[in-house]
């Protein structure tokens, strides 16, 4: 059985290495739209940072919205994690946060005109495993021919 830490550990280790998500915000009508972001590096205890820029739709959501949810999917894995974001603008925190890896997005680098950070302050993740592709087909070939209800895993919400 795993401990809180344990899932916080393993909810950071899948977000590294997923690297992208999808960034659900609420627009000011209302609608919720959602778009692919990569995720700075996280460590346990930290927020989730993204860069963009300071005209996107995602900003402005923010701005009259703070609620947010990101979505990680893995192989046979699923995170959830809710929480509120902010729109920071201060160049030290552009500048702290920057990794190469995203010049070709950003080819000036931190001093791109506009470039911003989404920072979300995470509040709480849901995982979900499933047992693997050839697993989940056996139990979902079982429920068909049983009438049962398919066991498709495990699910759980860690507080963050």
């Amino acid at each position: 059985m795993s401990t809180h830490q344990d899932d916080i550990q393993h909810i950071v280790e899948f977000v590294n290495r997923t690297r992208v998500g999808m960034l659900t915000t609420q627009e000011p009508t209302g609608k919720f739209v959602s778009r692919p972001m990569t995720v700075v590096d996280v460590a346990p205890g930290e927020d989730l940072h993204f860069f963009t820029g300071r005209d996107t739709s995602s900003v402005q959501d923010v701005r009259a919205h703070d609620a947010v949810n990101v979505a990680f999917v893995g192989d046979g894995e699923w995170v959830s994690v809710s929480g509120t974001a902010e729109v920071v603008e201060d160049r030290r925190v552009v500048e702290g946060l920057w990794t190469d890896a995203l010049r070709p997005f950003y080819p000036d680098g931190p001093a791109t005109p506009g470039l911003v950070v989404l920072r979300v302050h995470t509040e709480t993740a849901e995982l979900w495993r499933s047992p693997g592709t050839v697993s989940t087909a056996l139990r979902w070939a079982k429920a068909r021919v049983t009438g049962e209800r398919i066991d498709a895993g495990e699910s759980k919400v860690v507080d963050l």
